[in-house]
C-alpha cells in the first residue's frame, strides 16, 4: 500500500493551488466540481513521480480555519531545505521552525502556507 493524496480544505483554492505550485514545483490537474456533493478541487502532483497528491479542496458554504494537521515535502538534502526555508522567507512566508536537526536525525523548518496550515520541509 502507499498513500494516494492528502486533502488541503481551503477557503481559496485558487491561490492555495498557485502557492504550492509555486515552492513546490508541483503541477495541477484542471479544476474539478462536483455538483452532488459541493465539492470544488485541483489536485498537485510531481509529473516525474507517482508519489502521493495533495488535493487543494472547497466544499460550497463552508468557510475553514487552519487546523492542527500538516503535510511534510521532502526536498532530498539539508541544501534544499536551506533554499527553500529562505526563498519562502525572501518572498514574505512565516517561517515558524527555523531549520534543525530531529533527535530521529530528520533536517527540517516548517512555515505556514497563505491559510495558516503547517507545512514542513524536510530533507528526506
Amino acid at each position: 500500500m502507499k498513500l494516494s493524496h492528502t486533502g488541503i480544505v481551503a477557503n481559496d483554492i485558487e491561490a492555495m493551488r498557485y502557492w504550492y505550485m509555486r515552492y513546490f514545483a508541483l503541477t495541477s490537474s484542471p479544476r474539478f466540481r462536483n455538483d452532488v456533493t459541493g465539492v470544488t478541487c485541483y489536485f498537485l502532483y510531481w509529473p516525474d513521480t507517482d508519489g502521493a497528491q495533495i488535493e487543494i479542496l472547497s466544499y460550497d458554504g463552508m468557510t475553514v480555519n487552519p487546523s492542527a494537521n500538516h503535510v511534510a515535502i521532502a526536498t532530498g538534502s539539508r541544501e534544499g531545505v536551506n533554499f527553500l526555508t529562505e526563498l519562502l522567507r525572501t518572498d514574505g512566508n512565516l517561517i515558524i521552525t527555523e531549520p534543525f536537526e530531529t533527535p530521529a536525525g530528520t533536517y527540517m523548518s516548517a512555515c505556514l502556507d497563505p491559510e495558516g496550515n503547517r507545512v514542513e520541509i524536510v530533507d528526506n
